[in-house]
């Protein structure tokens, strides 16, 4: 049968899932929220920095200043 070739193990197991490296739960809701506001994250931006294998070139401060000025140039309805 098919089900004997399946494999017992998840990926959590295994070491591949996301369980063990996943941010707190009020974290993720807190990013969630500036997402769905529109607020800078820079906990977010550092990670993305890490992950493309560069230092962030922003402080906070900066990164938050250039946030709004690019968001400020775009088309706006009000």
């Amino acid at each position: 049968m098919w089900r004997q070739d399946m494999r017992r193990e998840t990926e959590r197991e295994w070491g591949n899932g996301k369980g063990d490296t996943a941010p707190p739960f009020l974290t993720r809701i807190a990013r969630v929220v500036r997402r769905v506001i529109g607020a800078p994250d820079y906990a977010t931006y550092l990670e993305h920095c890490r992950g493309a294998g560069h230092a962030p070139t922003l402080s906070e401060q900066e990164y938050v200043a250039e946030f709004f000025e690019a968001k400020g140039n775009g088309i706006r309805c009000c």
